[in-house]
This record gives C-alpha cells, sequence and structure tokens, in this order.
C-alpha cells in the first residue's frame, strides 16, 4: 500500500468514528426538571421527575409532592440499559421494576431525541399493561 491509501484509509476511518459518536446524540449534561404523572389502571404516580446528565449517563429521580424519592435510575447511553438505584417497598416487585426499565428506557431515548433545549412534553404509553408516562418541562 502506498502512503496516499494508508492516509486516506486513517482519514476515513477517523471521519467514520466522529461520525458514528455524534450519531449517539450528545447527553446534556445539565438538569431538566419536569412535572411527572404515570398513570396505571388503579392508580397514579405524580411528582417532579428531575433529569441529570454527563457524557455517558442520565441520572434520574422521581420524587412525589412531599418530597419522598419515590424511584431513582440510572441510565447508561452508550449500553442502552436502565438500572434502578432506589424505590420504594411497593415498587420492589422484579416484574414492576422490569416493566419500569423497559418504559423509562423508552422515555430517555425520547428525551434525547429532542432538541438541546428538552422543553417539550414527553408522552408514552405502555399498551400492554395500560401505563401512560407524562412528563411536562416545567
Amino acid at each position: 500500500m502506498s502512503v496516499r491509501r494508508i492516509i486516506l484509509l486513517f482519514v476515513c476511518l477517523f471521519l467514520y468514528v466522529s461520525f458514528a459518536a455524534s450519531a449517539q446524540g450528545a447527553v446534556n449534561t445539565g438538569t431538566s426538571k419536569y412535572s411527572v404523572q404515570i398513570d396505571l389502571k388503579q392508580a397514579y404516580i405524580g411528582g417532579l421527575c428531575i433529569i441529570k446528565g454527563d457524557e455517558s449517563a442520565l441520572t434520574a429521580s422521581v420524587v412525589n409532592e412531599f418530597g419522598v424519592s419515590m424511584l431513582t435510575f440510572s441510565y447508561d447511553v452508550n449500553k442502552g440499559k436502565v438500572k434502578i438505584i432506589n424505590c420504594i417497598k411497593q415498587l420492589r416487585n422484579p416484574f414492576i421494576k422490569r416493566i419500569l426499565k423497559k418504559d423509562f428506557k423508552e422515555v430517555l431515548d425520547i428525551y434525547l431525541t429532542q432538541n438541546e433545549t428538552h422543553k417539550l412534553p414527553i408522552k408514552h404509553v405502555n399498551q400492554k399493561h395500560d401505563i401512560t408516562y407524562n412528563l411536562i418541562p416545567f
């Protein structure tokens, strides 16, 4: 191989890596505050959702009107996985945790695909379990 082809190969590789990194989307490094309401079949959970991001992960917490943290979770952007850090006793069932992980992954994917300001409302409906997630920014 000639030197010209090697340089061209490195330039193409550099551009490919750059475009792949930008296609994943940059995580908002600020803090976003949303009013959240999760509608279930027989009840609802309401309160405040605070989402804080860094370069590779998002951390979110859902706090009720009295200031009690109901759910705290993190989302690894690179792996696409949600990890529940803390939740109230009523949500500690493995079945419920699995549903929450899947649904909040969808909610955070919507959050990441929004524009930079994150001022649009987010709505996700889990039709299988009849759960609606509404997040309205402050």
